[in-house]
């Protein structure tokens, strides 16, 4: 994978007027992403060129999904915060956390903190959420010594992938989402709501449409529905956008699922919109169409990976050494 990112990167470049080098060569078959964006000369200043090319620059993100620009030196915190505040919209602040993410500047936070043997599985940021992003941008401090790389899948082709009987199944009846948060097994609702006062929670909650209910002052169980399928606001495409199978237990190790006694224990999980059980074959599925429908590449310090976070999920594999990607949405 190395040499075929590298040969991505080096071949012929299409002429850009006061550009960049923008490379067409892409990964074999239906996989055209990421785009790779890198300086001719060591000159050109990113900020400024996506300044003036705007909507060159949309329109390559809604037509790939992903953008990578290598060799720009996005190598600080105070360059990635210059980068994104090139773009109109604000960053995000991360509310409805399911993971733990450490903030180093305002709105700008480390990756999700997890432990780096292990396998994050592929999913759209805050697909779960009543509201989430449309754009999240992911940059490239620090590179791991192996592996760590941050997949990324098209949902345009992920949904693709999926039988016919699957995809109709979860455009029928959409997904359901549990979440049992619980002290001492994940985040508490504190963490999770971003307060410590329950009446916000509450409020939230019935502002939100989340069923919810408390067991004791520590333990809150939520219950809400959402699409599992979706027709993107700018393109029209149909996408899987989802947390069908990052929160359900067929996706967990066999050796996670197995310290748990019963569902109900679980800090998370996913059922159709109905109440019925996802099956693990199901889940087998769309983890197969998520494995058919990615690229991953190893980070170079200074890269920024621009996703549009409905066309694109993203996940992590194991890594060795220091790795630092810091991330930031909006």
């Amino acid at each position: 994978m190395q040499d075929r990112l590298s040969k991505l990167v080096n071949t012929r470049a299409v002429n850009m007027a006061n550009g960049p080098q923008t490379d067409f060569s892409f990964f074999p078959g239906d996989l055209s992403f990421p785009l790779v964006i890198a300086p001719r000369s060591s000159g050109l200043i990113l900020n400024e060129w996506v300044k003036e090319n705007r909507s060159s620059f949309d329109k390559q993100l809604y037509q790939h999904g992903a953008i990578l620009f290598r060799g720009f030196h996005i190598d600080t915190v105070d360059k990635f915060k210059e980068f994104i505040n090139v773009f109109d919209a604000s960053p995000l602040e991360y509310k409805m956390r399911s993971s733990p993410r450490f903030e180093v500047d305002k709105n700008v936070y480390h990756s999700t903190t997890y432990p780096q043997d292990q396998v994050i599985n592929m999913h759209s940021e805050n697909s779960y959420a009543p509201a989430w992003a449309g754009r999240i941008v992911f940059c490239c401090i620090q590179p791991p010594d192996e592996q760590g790389e941050t997949p990324v899948a098209d949902n345009r082709l992920v949904l693709k992938y999926l039988s016919e009987a699957t995809r109709d199944k979860f455009r029928q009846k959409g997904v359901r989402y549990v979440r049992n948060i619980s002290k001492g097994i994940g985040l508490s609702w504190e963490e999770v709501f971003q307060t410590s006062d329950i009446d916000v929670v509450e409020k939230d909650c019935i502002d939100n449409g989340m069923g919810f209910s408390w067991d004791g002052p520590d333990r809150l169980v939520l219950s809400w529905d959402h699409q599992a399928v979706y027709d993107h606001p700018v393109t029209g495409e149909p996408i899987w956008f989802n947390h069908a199978f990052f929160f359900n237990k067929y996706a967990l190790d066999e050796e996670v699922l197995a310290t748990f006694d019963t569902d109900t224990d679980l800090p998370f999980n996913t059922y159709f919109g109905d109440g019925s059980e996802i099956t693990r074959q199901e889940i087998e599925e769309i983890r197969a169409a998520y494995a058919k429908a990615s690229v991953k590449f190893p980070w170079a310090k200074g890269d920024v990976l621009f996703l549009d976070n409905m066309l694109m999920a993203h996940g992590r594999s194991p890594y060795k050494g220091s790795r630092q990607i810091i991330v930031s949405m909006f």
